[in-house]
C-alpha cells in the first residue's frame, strides 16, 4: 500500500481506538428476504460473474511452463495452463469432439488427452492429434482447439472472464486507486497454500459475502481459532471505503494502551501495515486480506441455484519459513480451513433462515457498514431497488 494512503488509514485507526467507536453507516439497513432467493436477481448476479474479471487462481499455482490446474467456476470446468513460452491461458475444459473433459486436477503436462476418444490438446489449447487421423481428412485442426477465455495475469493472479470473446481489462475493472493498492501487496512473489480447493455451501453467495465483511462474528464462531486483541473492548472497530463496486475495510491491530506511544511517534516513523489490517472485497466475489506476514485469498461464486455457493480458499506467503514465533505457511492455510469449517454450518443456517424465514427482511446494523456498502454497490449494478433504511 502506498505510504501516504497507509498513513491516512493509520490516523483513522487511531481515532477508532481513542473513541472506541467504528465508522458507522447513517442508518440501519433492511434487506428483503427476496433479495437472497429471487431467481431473477440471481440471473443478473450470475451475468456479473460471467462478464467480470475473476481472479481464479494465484499465478504461482502454475508457476512453470506446462504447469496446469483445473477448477470449476460458475458451473464451468476450466483448464488454466502456462504454455512453453511462459504465457498463462484459460480454456473451457471441454473436448471439441463430444464434450468430455480432457484435463483433471493439477500438475505439469505438455498435452491433455480426452478420456473418451483420446483427442489431444497442448498447453496452448491446440488440438495436436487424434487416433485414426486419416478418418478426419479435410478437417482443419487449427479450428478445433479448446475454447479460450479472455485472461490476464496481474498482481499475482490469473484473471479470467468466463464469456468467450468478451473484453478483459483488469486495471479498468479495479480502477486506478485500487489497482495501485493491490500492486503493493506483492502477491506475484508469494507461494500459494491451499486451504479449500472448492467448498460447496448450501447458502446464497451474498449471505456468505456478508460474513467476509465483518468481524462481529469472530469471537462467537471462531473461539480459539483467531487471537483477538485482548485490549480491544469493541470488536466492531473498523473503517470503510469504496472504489467503484469494490469495498475495503480495515481495523486497528492495537489497543487503547498503545495510542499514547503511537501518537508520540512521528508519522514518518509509523509502520502502518504492522498496526492495521485491511480486507478487500473485489467485485463480484474476491476477498483479499492481510494476515500476519501473508495474504488471505478467497474466491466466492454462486452455484446452480440461489441456495448454493462455492468458496475457494487459500493463503499466500512471501516466505518459505515463518518469522520467529509465527505459524508456518502450511499452518496458516490449515487454520484458514478450520475457520471456514466453523463458518460453514452457520452460513448454511443463514441460508435456511433467509429462504424459509417469515420475518420479511434481514437487518444490517450501522456498525456493519462494510456489509451495507457491499449490498448498495451490488444492488446498483443489478438494478435492485428494495433496500430500505430505518
Amino acid at each position: 500500500m502506498q505510504h501516504d494512503v497507509a498513513i491516512g488509514l493509520m490516523r483513522r485507526a487511531l481515532t477508532l481506538v481513542e473513541t472506541q467507536t467504528p465508522e458507522l453507516a447513517n442508518a440501519h439497513m433492511r434487506v428483503p428476504l427476496e433479495y437472497y432467493s429471487d431467481p431473477g436477481l440471481a440471473a443478473k448476479e450470475k451475468a456479473l460473474f460471467e462478464t467480470s474479471p475473476l481472479a481464479l487462481i494465484a499465478a504461482t499455482e502454475i508457476a512453470n511452463p506446462h504447469d496446469y490446474l483445473v477448477r470449476n467456476a460458475v458451473g464451468r470446468s476450466l483448464l488454466l495452463t502456462r504454455d512453453e513460452d511462459g504465457v498463462a491461458h484459460a480454456f473451457l475444459n471441454y473436448c471439441r469432439h463430444r464434450g468430455a473433459e480432457p484435463a483433471k486436477g493439477c500438475g505439469s503436462a505438455k498435452r491433455f488427452s480426452c478420456p473418451y476418444h483420446a483427442w489431444n490438446y497442448d498447453s496452448k489449447g491446440r488440438l495436436i492429434s487424434m487416433p485414426l487421423r486419416d478418418r478426419y481428412d479435410g478437417l482443419d485442426l487449427t479450428k478445433l482447439g479448446l475454447v479460450e477465455l479472455p485472461s490476464q495475469e496481474r498482481h499475482g493472479f490469473i484473471w479470467v472472464v468466463l464469456t468467450p470473446s468478451h473484453p478483459i481489462d483488469v486495471a479498468a475493472h479495479l480502477g486506478s486507486e485500487l489497482d495501485a493498492e493491490l500492486a503493493t501487496l506483492g502477491c506475484a512473489n508469494m507461494a500459494y497454500y491451499s486451504s479449500l480447493t472448492e467448498a460447496p455451501l448450501k447458502a446464497n453467495w451474498k449471505s456468505v459475502a456478508e460474513g467476509l465483511l465483518e468481524g462481529l462474528h469472530v469471537p462467537h464462531v471462531h473461539p480459539g481459532t483467531f487471537a483477538l486483541n485482548p485490549q480491544a473492548s469493541a470488536i466492531d472497530l473498523a473503517f470503510y471505503d469504496t472504489f467503484g463496486p469494490h469495498v475495503r475495510y480495515g481495523m486497528p491491530m492495537f489497543g487503547k494502551g498503545d495510542v499514547a506511544r503511537l501518537r508520540a511517534t512521528p508519522e514518518a516513523e509509523w509502520k502502518p501495515m504492522e498496526n492495521i489490517g485491511c480486507v478487500w472485497l473485489i467485485a463480484p466475489g474476491l476477498l483479499l486480506a492481510h494476515e500476519l506476514y501473508g495474504v488471505i485469498y478467497a474466491d466466492l461464486t454462486p452455484g446452480a441455484t440461489v441456495s448454493e455457493a462455492f468458496l475457494r480458499y487459500g493463503w499466500l506467503s512471501p516466505l518459505k519459513e515463518a518469522p520467529d514465533g509465527m505459524p508456518t505457511p502450511s499452518e496458516m492455510a490449515a487454520r484458514a480451513a478450520k475457520a471456514v469449517g466453523q463458518d460453514a454450518p452457520v452460513w448454511e443456517g443463514c441460508g435456511r433462515g433467509l429462504s424459509q424465514g417469515e420475518h420479511g427482511y434481514a437487518l444490517i446494523g450501522r456498525n456493519e457498514k462494510g456489509v451495507q456498502l457491499f449490498h448498495q454497490q451490488l444492488s446498483d449494478r443489478i438494478g435492485y431497488s428494495g433496500l430500505s433504511y430505518c
